[in-house]
């Protein structure tokens, strides 16, 4: 008994240092986010802040902005990740379909756009949607659609930036995904395809049940990234036209460095990381129930 004890204070020791280090980098600054979102207060003015409680909590709300943006953002999270999952998830059963040489090639071609940061991306796309020399309007032009709205128009801007976030972050679920099927054995493979087992009946009874772990930690990954989505935006239309595109992320940026509240930034942050739990929590414990099992 004695001999545990001292095993459990010495692994305690252990792991001080590491605590340390998340205290630090993180506890603290998400404190510090805390009582800052409760004072009114600009930027380089912190020491003159006004305490307002819970009032910018409440001000959220009420927002009419606030409210969109949230919207917006919830939008854009489901349409990227399940166009991502989906077309990633294709795409790496494919690869996997084919010769060894030829899929490798053509995944470090498709893995291309990760080496790009969002920002670059965003700029590149700004350019392939320009309606005077843009390339997506001269395809467009072929099948007598020139007068697509593209990112000039509400109606169509969030759908634009999607296919470019589709374009840059699909690579990724292709390379988990891909990693992934590495540990589906080819015996079962085998099995199926003596049953008579066709491909998509093979693909829904047998590949996405087995690497079921693998999914669920994409999406986690992905769909968290893609609801703090900042650079993409920012870079292909700030949040316009008239607010289509604003993201939370955004919004709490404009808040903080153009109207100088950044009490309501803090607010707007902690709020987007609240929904974020809300969001994601149950994928979360279903992805700590499968590790169990």
């Amino acid at each position: 008994m004695a001999a545990k004890s001292k095993s459990s204070y010495l692994a305690g020791f252990l792991v001080l240092p590491a605590a340390a280090v998340v205290a630090l980098a993180m506890i603290v600054p998400l404190g510090y986010a805390v009582v800052m979102s409760l004072f009114d207060f600009s930027p380089g003015k912190e020491t003159a802040g006004v305490f307002v409680g819970l009032h910018y909590y409440g001000a959220f709300f009420q927002d009419h902005v606030a409210l969109k943006s949230l919207l917006v953002t919830l939008i854009f999270t489901v349409a990227a990740l399940g166009l991502e999952l989906a077309i990633g998830i294709g795409m790496a059963v494919v690869l996997a379909g084919l010769p060894d040489r030829l899929s490798r090639i053509l995944r470090a071609i498709y893995s291309m756009p990760l080496l790009v940061s969002p920002i670059i991306v965003g700029l590149i796309w700004r350019y392939l949607y320009d309606p005077t020399f843009g390339l997506v309007y001269q395809w467009l032009k072929a099948f007598g659609l020139e007068h697509f709205g593209g990112l000039s128009r509400p109606g169509t801007a969030l759908f634009c930036i999607t296919v470019a976030d589709v374009w840059q972050t699909t690579p990724f679920i292709l390379l988990v995904i891909t990693s992934g099927l590495t540990t589906v054995p080819h015996e079962v493979y085998e099995a199926a395809r003596i049953d008579g087992a066709g491909f998509w009946r093979t693909l829904f009874r047998i590949t996405l049940p087995m690497i079921g772990k693998v999914i669920l930690l994409v999406t986690l990954i992905r769909g968290t990234d893609a609801f703090r989505v900042f650079d993409i935006i920012y870079a292909l239309t700030g949040g316009g036209p008239a607010n289509s595109t604003l993201s939370l992320s955004i919004y709490a940026f404009k808040q903080g460095f153009e109207q100088y509240q950044m009490g309501y930034a803090m607010a707007i942050s902690l709020i987007t990381m609240l929904v974020l739990i809300l969001l994601f929590a149950p994928l979360v414990k279903r992805s700590s129930y499968l590790e169990q099992s």
